[in-house]
């Protein structure tokens, strides 16, 4: 089994259908073995600047695009650093783990959020974020695109606009959908929508990218003790001259270009959400067919991550372990619903063919398990 967790000369021969990090093409392991210049010098600011408007156009927007070397974690933390004030509300519409991490980074930055927790397996629909919205006024309003503990994508074209009425700031972490699922940041307003690369992108961890408004910038410049590494002023000064305001790692953002002009030139945006759908109801099918219940809630499935129930009663840590000698790795489920769910990811570059293979082998092992359990 080492030689499939860790070939000296190779790396990693896993098959990865995680919710990330996923499998990265060799065509982006060749980027990164490349030469690169210095982070001030002008080759790479035009690197840069084609990383920037690439992005501007995976999410249909105008508004300035940041590169951050950390994980989306850091840009959540910076969104609450740098957009709720003194003696200002920032409200949290959870519906899963990382719904209460954005939330716990309020708590541990001093500032004065409010939870809106929702059933784990349950949307963010329109009716609840209006009661939301009614009970405080608020600066800013953070939450999920796509919540990856649960499997469950918010109807964001339903809700974000009810949050813009109220007159706040809206917060996107589309981290396990932003180049796989359509979203529309200047259709929708969304002042801050962000994501790392490791999930969707199909590129190694360690970039994280946002799309920021302008009036996400002016709230900003307004807001005291942003701190330093994450202070969107800092960024965007940088920014104008195509630069970060410290090292980022340069091979990383040569491949995060040439993927950007994989998908927008290649590919093509539109084959590249319909791919990322088809391999969701593939999934669902497969669930459904084989007698498993979906724990994310009917109409708001994700199509990037696929969480299913336990309802057959399966030891899925054994299931996990026996599909992964078979060179394969999906996921138990995330902190508190592990064994009660599992999870499999089907984003960046895997194609329905390569779904097909692995579910055969999936439906193979819980078939076998299921006769255990029957002696």
């Amino acid at each position: 089994m080492s030689e499939i967790h860790l070939n000296k000369k190779e790396g990693s021969q896993l098959k990865l259908f995680t919710p990330g990090p996923v499998e990265v093409p060799d065509r982006i392991l060749e980027e990164l073995k490349k030469p690169n210049d210095t982070h001030r010098s002008t080759p790479y600011s035009d690197m840069h600047k084609l990383a920037k408007e690439g992005l501007q156009k995976l999410l249909y927007t105008k508004n300035d695009c940041f590169i951050f070397t950390s994980s989306a974690t850091g840009v959540m933390e910076a969104c609450i650093r740098n957009l709720v004030g003194k003696e200002e509300k920032a409200l949290i519409i959870s519906i899963g783990a990382f719904g209460d991490r954005w939330y716990d980074i309020g708590i541990k930055n001093g500032k004065e959020v409010v939870k809106e927790p929702i059933e784990w397996g349950n949307a963010a629909t329109r009716e609840i974020v209006k009661k939301a919205l009614k009970r405080n006024q608020y600066s800013v309003v953070c939450l999920q695109a796509n919540e990856t503990s649960t499997g469950v994508y918010n109807p964001i074209y339903d809700i974000v606009p009810i949050i813009k009425d109220c007159g706040a700031l809206v917060c996107i972490d589309a981290t396990s959908s932003m180049a796989g699922v359509k979203l529309e940041v200047d259709k929708l307003n969304i002042d801050v929508c962000l994501a790392s690369v490791q999930k969707c992108f199909a590129l190694p961890p360690g970039l994280a990218v946002a799309s920021i408004s302008e009036a996400a910038l002016e709230k900003s410049s307004q807001v005291e003790n942003r701190g330093h590494y994450f202070d969107f002023q800092y960024f965007y000064k940088k920014s104008k001259v195509n630069q970060t305001p410290t090292t980022p790692p340069i091979p990383h953002i040569r491949a995060l270009v040439a993927q950007l002009n994989y998908v927008l030139e290649q590919e093509g945006l539109e084959n590249r959400f319909k791919r990322h759908t088809q391999l969701g109801k593939r999934t669902r099918m497969w669930a459904r067919d084989i007698g498993m219940k979906m724990f994310s809630q009917e109409g708001f499935e994700s199509n990037t991550v696929s969480t299913m129930e336990n309802t057959l009663n399966l030891d899925f840590n054994k299931m996990v372990s026996q599909i992964l000698e078979k060179g394969y790795r999906i996921v138990n489920g995330y902190g508190s619903l592990a064994n009660k769910t599992f999870r499999i990811g089907h984003m960046g570059e895997i194609t329905l063919k390569d779904l097909e293979e692995m579910l055969k082998v999936l439906t193979d092992i819980i078939s076998d398990l299921r006769l255990e359990k029957m002696g």
